[in-house]
């Protein structure tokens, strides 16, 4: 566990450090191979003599295609060692939207999974990359197109070049937010950032000296890395993972890997709740749920069910993905809990002053240290700007506050739906709708209304094999909601599209009237205005 007066401020002295102080314990788990402590600083020092042969230097930024993978921590780690900057993408990227990140973040070198080989080489023509390496795997092709390279090669180089530390300031990596409402944005995150998160996170996760930390979120997103890879490297356990989400395996492959401590995210959190009860519900091992997005209403019913504890949070690439946490001895239930110790934090109206406790409003976040949270959005100085408005981060996030410090989320501010003069959060909707015995998953929009303003769509997709009438959804919501949160309309679909991380892509359906949709008020169905 990190002792006290054992601090990191950089990457590539905490790999070297944890190395002499660990050993050969298990420090990385993957399906085919586990990274010791030793070997992850040995194996990460090969692969930066070979990125330095091939012309990588201090600065450059590397950018990088892989799944969960142990070629992504080598890569990570010694991109780090060198100085260089790590540019992950999501694995799901293509087109035009693969193309511009690649062009916007500026990299010089990419390695890829074979796998992948697909998506890029259709845009590969429009880039200008320096070198391009291709991990070896039996599905990889024996030729590769002209111009890349075998992996191997960068395995075949000696020593690492003697290079300094980078400083706390110095960017690690650029990780690419979601670009809902514009261009993704690529966050700059320094060395003190990603630690200081971990640092946190481990403070209120109940780790012990056994903690195993296991996720199926990608490891080109923040949680991944800073939860579960970075939070295990500084308190000398082990994180392991899988290559991505299964929710009819989940507990059994948790079980396999020793797990002791998950992380998930809400959709996630819902899925596993309405898989089939088995017996391996609570034969797993797991004690602690790390959630971001458990209901009130779902969160003493998993916890009962799956035998853990749910800690839950709150987070942003920029600010931390974890940036709020219960308190391990004084967690509520249906709070995201209250700032970890490197930030401030207030809820405020429009013109950024601070709300009563109890009043909806955005969340703002500030760092109290320097370098604790993302530098500026790359190549995108008016966006930093306006992110920072007043001082102050502003996270596009309605919440309340209670008087004793406790924040509860509501919604993202932009997806606040304005229905005949009340503002309602498609998350409160969602959390009824996923209530019903057939819905496997819900996602509630506004589109256009006759007489201004929005209507209540909601998109659901149903568990296999069960049907059910819209007529009984409405009913079932205006039992339970507030008549203007309860949906005008009701359309069914096979599959609620989702990101790698398992988040839903809700601009993918925002504004949408297909035709297909059940409405409410053609149906008949009338509404009282108490409740």
């Amino acid at each position: 566990m990190l002792e006290p007066g054992e601090e990191y401020h950089d990457l590539a002295t905490l790999i070297r450090r944890k190395a002499q102080k660990n050993g050969d314990r298990p420090a990385l788990k993957f399906p085919h191979r586990t990274l010791s402590y030793a070997e992850l600083d040995r194996a990460s020092d090969r692969v930066a003599a070979g990125l330095a042969e091939a012309g990588v230097e201090a600065g450059n930024h590397v950018a990088a295609l892989l799944y969960n993978q142990p070629e992504f921590p080598l890569l990570w780690f010694a991109a780090v060692k060198l100085g260089a900057v790590l540019v992950p993408l999501n694995t799901a990227l293509k087109g035009d939207l693969l193309r511009y990140e690649l062009d916007d973040c500026q990299a010089r070198f990419l390695v890829l999974d074979p796998s992948l080989l697909s998506a890029y080489e259709p845009v590969r023509s429009s880039l200008s990359l320096t070198r391009e390496w291709v991990i070896e795997r039996e599905d990889a092709p024996e030729d590769l197109p002209a111009g890349m390279s075998p992996w191997k090669e960068v395995l075949s180089a000696r020593e690492p070049p003697a290079t300094p530390p980078p400083r706390p300031s110095d960017p690690a990596a650029i990780l690419y937010t979601s670009g809902t409402t514009g261009p993704p944005k690529g966050a700059v995150i320094p060395h003190e950032k990603y630690l200081t998160t971990a640092r946190e996170i481990g403070r209120r996760s109940r780790l012990t000296p056994d903690s195993v930390l296991f996720t199926g979120l990608p490891l080109f997103h923040c949680n991944a890395q800073e939860m579960t890879t970075l939070a295990a490297l500084l308190n000398d356990v082990t994180a392991a993972y899988e290559e991505r989400f299964h929710a009819s395996t989940y507990w059994e492959t948790a079980a396999r890997n020793g797990a002791t401590h998950v992380s998930l995210l809400i959709a996630m959190v819902n899925i596993l709740y309405k898989q089939p009860e088995k017996a391996t519900d609570l034969g797993h091992g797991v004690r602690v749920a790390l959630t971001a997005g458990a209901t009130k209403e779902v969160w003493p019913k998993f916890e009962s069910r799956f035998g853990v504890q749910i800690i839950e949070l709150y987070g942003m690439t920029e600010c931390g993905c974890t940036t709020l946490m219960n308190p391990p001895d004084a967690i509520r239930v249906g709070s995201v809990g209250t700032p970890l110790g490197f930030v401030e934090a207030q809820i405020v109206d429009d013109h950024d002053e601070p709300v009563p406790p109890g009043t909806p409003g955005e969340l703002l976040v500030r760092p109290r240290e320097p370098f604790t949270m993302f530098l500026e959005y790359y190549r995108k100085p008016e966006k930093t700007v306006e992110a920072w408005r007043n001082l102050w981060f502003h996270t596009g996030d309605l919440m309340k506050q209670d008087a004793d410090g406790y924040f509860y989320f509501l919604d993202r501010k932009k997806d606040v739906i304005r229905r005949r003069g009340e503002n309602l959060a498609p998350y409160d909707v969602e959390s009824v709708l996923n209530q019903h015995p057939s819905v496997f998953e819900s996602v509630v929009v506004g589109v256009p209304a006759e007489v201004g303003e929005e209507d209540v769509k909601a998109f659901i997709q149903l568990k296999p094999g069960l049907r059910v009438d819209p007529e009984e959804l409405f009913r079932f919501a205006a039992d339970r909601l507030p008549f203007f949160m309860v949906p005008r309309y009701v359309e069914f679909i096979a599959e609620i599209p989702k990101t790698a991380n398992q988040k839903s892509q809700r601009y993918l359906l925002k504004g949408k009237l297909t035709g297909r949709e059940s409405d409410r008020e053609a149906l008949g169905i009338k509404l009282r205005r108490s409740g």
